[in-house]
């Protein structure tokens, strides 16, 4: 802050002591050149002025309103055309904003449309520079300005010597009759002349130099106290931060911490503290400049720096007010769509309304696509409100990334579209226990791209949708929904010499001691197969807990060892082979199972063939 407030002392140094270049190139004592390039002057062998005029009233700002007969009128119109070496030429239909006139860097008025061969930057450039000529001649004196109008033109004479030529196009643009556009920028001009001659004498100076001085002083009171005030309300809403300022949580995840947003708003406040620091310096020099003749451009640079981007700003607000307006009612719009969609698909999935075809479960992947189509369609209605919906630049990247998107997402589409053929079909839903190819487990989540499976081995596989769709589905839990639920089933095989109805007995009996399966429909057995040295029987049971398949299996498994052991019976594989001998059977030693049926009939010789 220190070294801002040095900056702008030497500002006021360099605006206070420069050199009035300008003021001494030029001789007190020369004479208004006729053929300046800067000033619309009469020709020496030109009728002058006063041969002209019919009538003269004098306003109260001093300057004259000269009213000439209509045969002189048109004569004073030739007289000014040629003064620039002018040929006649129509003025243009279309008038452009104006192009100001420069008075030492102050702008004095503006200009519209040509005149003569001049264009209306040129004819502006030299009214300058032959404004700032004339005020450099000290006997040049504003008590003879007169205006003068002619037929088709109005002029700010000086005497004899045309200052400035007003057009028809000036009085267009304005919406006022020429002679009175001609009379104000006579005002202007006169005005402009005596505050600069004032400004340059010892007196104007003082003046400007104590009013630099008493304006640097009090930048620097309102600098300091700047400083001050942002310390006095950092430390007095400390308390007050600490009550008020909290996480911004989502869904049970911190997504902006506290001390980062603490961090947040004293970075907003240092950047406002400068902000409002450099506005008060641009204020000190663009004042302090515009005091001294010879800086008023760099001041009228410096109001220009700072309010274009401004009134740009503002003039871009006012002309897309209509835009905006039509950007709020589509945004308002889609919002109201989406909350009755929303309100709508909750009561699908409540199962409060019910409709043919639609779901309970088909209503959350709904309500997505549907709030996803209607963002779309919003977005495509708001494009054409923006500003860049003309941009060629913005046209030719959204082309391009079409392009990359359509080449490098065709598996993604493709994953899209077969989950949506999945949802729709309801081949599964969250919580079944289902098998896709050759992935078996509970599904944990689904999405438009993948589906995630947990295994019985806690193991997590994301499937693409695509080939989820391209390969068969097994879902285990649908009849366990809708109908008596899915059938478990394990195979033994049991030697010949051992009668079938005994076999069935004692599967039946395991299946019923087997906790999980259903006892209606009963388990029933199946002989699959008549194999050269064993029988095959397969135990069917009915059970609708799928998500304990492994432990249903496990356990069945041990209740039929269990029931053969009791009933003194082996289970023989058919790759199994045996040689009797003699020896003791296979059948384990259980105390609570009694005599086995080989100690009774003290062993049974099988033979088979290897």
């Amino acid at each position: 802050m220190r070294a801002l407030f040095y900056v702008l002392l030497s500002g006021v140094a360099l605006g206070a002591f420069s050199t009035p270049l300008r003021a001494q190139s030029a001789e007190p004592d020369s004479e208004i050149q006729a053929d300046t390039a800067a000033v619309d002057s009469l020709a020496s062998d030109s009728p002058a002025a006063d041969s002209l005029t019919a009538d003269t009233l004098q306003t109260a700002s001093g300057v004259d309103i000269v009213t000439l007969a209509d045969s002189a009128k048109l004569k004073l119109d030739s007289v000014a055309v040629a003064a620039t070496a002018d040929t006649s030429r129509t003025l243009p239909s279309d008038l452009s904003e104006g192009t100001p006139v420069l008075f030492f860097g102050r702008t004095l008025f503006l200009v519209y449309g040509p005149l003569g061969e001049l264009s209306e930057e040129q004819r502006a450039l030299r009214l300058t520079q032959g404004l700032e000529q004339l005020a450099s001649n000290e006997n040049a004196s504003m008590d003879s300005l007169s205006v003068v109008g002619g037929q088709d033109l109005t002029t700010i004479q000086l005497g004899e010597l045309i200052v400035m030529t007003v057009t028809n196009a000036d009085a267009k643009a304005l919406l006022l009759p020429r002679q009175h556009v001609a009379l104000d920028n006579a005002e202007v001009i006169r005005a402009g002349f005596l505050r600069h001659r004032e400004q340059l004498t010892a007196r104007g100076l003082i003046r400007s130099g104590v009013i630099s001085v008493v304006l640097l002083i009090l930048l620097a009171i309102l600098l300091k106290g700047l400083g001050w005030l942002y310390q006095f309300l950092g430390k007095r809403t400390a308390n007050l931060r600490n009550a008020l300022i909290r996480p911004v949580v989502f869904r049970g995840n911190i997504l902006v911490s506290r001390s980062r947003i603490e961090h947040a708003l004293d970075w907003l406040a240092r950047i406002s503290r400068i902000m409002i620091s450099l506005f008060l310096a641009w204020m000190f020099l663009t004042t302090i400049f515009s005091l001294f003749p010879w800086t008023q451009a760099w001041s009228e640079r410096l109001l220009t720096y700072g309010i274009a981007p401004l009134a740009a700003f503002g003039q871009m607000i006012v002309n897309g007010a209509p835009n905006l307006l039509a950007i709020a009612v589509i945004v308002v719009v889609v919002q109201w769509m989406i909350k009755m969609s929303n309100y709508f698909f909750r009561q699908i999935r409540s199962e409060t309304w019910h409709f043919p075809g639609l779901y309970p479960e088909l209503a959350e992947p709904t309500r997505r696509i549907a709030r996803f189509l209607l963002i779309v369609v919003g977005f495509i209605h708001i494009y054409p409100y923006t500003a860049i919906a003309g941009n060629q630049v913005f046209q030719g990247l959204t082309l391009f990334f079409g392009i990359l998107l359509s080449i490098g997402s065709s598996s993604a589409v493709a994953n899209i579209i077969a989950g949506v053929v999945l949802t729709y079909t309801r081949a599964f839903r969250l919580g079944d226990r289902v098998k896709m190819g050759d992935t078996f487990g509970d599904v944990v989540e689904t999405t438009f791209l993948i589906t995630r499976i947990r295994t019985p081995k806690n193991e997590d596989v994301s499937v693409p949708n695509s080939m989820a769709l391209g390969d068969h589905i097994i879902n285990y839990s649908k009849m366990c929904r809708e109908g008596e639920g899915v059938i478990l089933h394990t195979t033994v095989t049991i030697g010949y010499n051992v009668p079938w109805p005994r076999v069935h007995e004692l599967l039946i009996e395991a299946a019923g001691a087997t906790h999980g399966f259903e006892q209606v429909p009963s388990p029933f057995v199946l002989q699959n197969s008549l194999d050269d040295f064993a029988v095959a029987y397969q135990i069917n049971a009915y059970t609708k807990e799928v998500n304990r398949m492994s432990v249903l299996y496990s356990d069945l498994h041990a209740n039929i060892q269990d029931a053969f052991n009791r009933a003194g019976l082996e289970i023989m594989s058919p790759v199994y082979n045996a040689y009797r001998d003699g020896m003791a059977p296979t059948i384990p030693e259980r105390p609570d199972l009694g005599p086995s049926a080989a100690d009774v009939t003290g062993g049974a010789d099988v033979e088979l063939d290897a």
